[in-house]
């Protein structure tokens, strides 16, 4: 059989989904073969949602590229689990075996890499909450702070799961570690990030235990629901793991800004709101108006990270990888001539 990486996009997600089909039956007691899969999406992990016969839905979630191993995996569902008998914020809950188990390994034909299932409960709504219907904005504020007011307050052991902070995703980043990854940013765009690494740095090393905790790290608005029962749900937990909480509230900010910020003042609008309710729950943590800036910058750093990871082995993220690239290449030598970085707003605009 051809090396899995060679195979085209289409080919893959039908050999992903057939397998999966089969893991199904064989360690969650469902009929693989009858239950509707509709793919959700395709990067580092396929996702699915799957739907048996006069039953409810889930989620499959089969990692297949730079997953996280499987005891991280575990953790992440230790804390879904928690979070979810917390009932202070929706999330997808995890669906063990039959044998008791949160992860499934699967052997992928022709592919390197380990390869796990994870199976949870579909959270019902609509992703990408409409942020400009009343009372949205604050929603999403609130749930954002009750994922962190459990992190502070209900401890899990032996949470074991990346820590996300300038050395992760600066200074030890793929963007400024990996000679492909730097290709695909270009000389100037390698040299902006390596000065804004240098610049930012001093300024993300701020802040006491109490401003970090476990955090969802990938918090854009695609991955908060819009609840059919009211209220907002948070979904795809892969990236969490330990950092400041500033990282996931600069997270949101920043997904909104990109489709916000054409419509004068809907941002502002939407960031003030989202933190009136954010602090409805916990206060913001220390400084949070000077620091905001260096975590908007950081998690561009993030997505530097994980774009030119996957582009070269993804058909889906190559697609829309380099102009997100170009983008934040662009964004970052701006902010470096003095220029401030999208999603910062003054303390007189909050």
């Amino acid at each position: 059989m051809p090396s899995f990486s060679h195979l085209p996009h289409a080919a893959q997600l039908d050999l992903l989904e057939g397998l999966t089909r089969a893991a199904l039956t064989e360690h969650y007691g469902l009929d693989g073969a009858a239950v509707r899969m509709e793919v959700q999406q395709y990067e580092d992990n396929a996702v699915w949602r799957i739907t048996p016969q006069g039953g409810s839905s889930f989620v499959a979630r089969l990692s297949v590229r730079d997953g996280r191993p499987a005891h991280q995996q575990r953790s992440e569902m230790r804390w879904l689990e928690s979070l979810a008998a917390s009932r202070t914020v929706a999330v997808p809950e995890p669906v063990t075996t039959t044998g008791g188990h949160y992860v499934v390994p699967i052997e992928v034909p022709g592919h390197d890499e380990p390869a796990t299932l994870a199976l949870l409960h579909w959270l019902p709504g609509t992703a990408e909450p409409p942020y400009r219907q009343r009372g949205v904005a604050q929603e999403m504020g609130r749930a954002t702070a009750h994922l962190h007011e459990h992190a502070a307050t209900v401890p899990l052991q032996e949470f074991d799961r990346p820590v996300w902070e300038a050395e992760t995703i600066l200074l030890k980043g793929h963007a400024l570690t990996d000679p492909a990854a730097q290709e695909q940013l270009g000389t100037e765009g390698t040299a902006a990030l390596r000065k804004v690494a240098e610049l930012i740095t001093p300024a993300l090393q701020e802040g006491g235990q109490d401003d970090r905790g476990r955090i969802h790290g990938d918090l854009h608005r695609e991955n908060m629901i819009a609840l059919s029962a009211g209220g907002i749900g948070v979904i795809d937990f892969d990236d969490c793991g330990t950092g400041h909480y500033l990282l996931d509230i600069a997270t949101v900010l920043s997904s909104v800004h990109r489709i916000a910020r054409e419509e004068e003042g809907a941002y502002e609008e939407f960031a003030r709101a989202f933190l009136a309710g954010y602090t409805e729950v916990r206060p913001l943590p220390t400084d949070s108006a000077r620091l905001l800036e260096p975590y908007l910058l950081l998690r561009d750093a993030f997505i530097l990270n994980f774009v030119t990871t996957a582009a070269p082995v993804n058909a889906d993220v190559a697609s829309w990888g380099p102009r997100r690239i170009a983008g934040i290449v662009a964004n970052m030598q701006a902010y470096l001539e003095g220029h401030p970085y999208p999603g910062t707003f003054t303390s007189e605009q909050s």
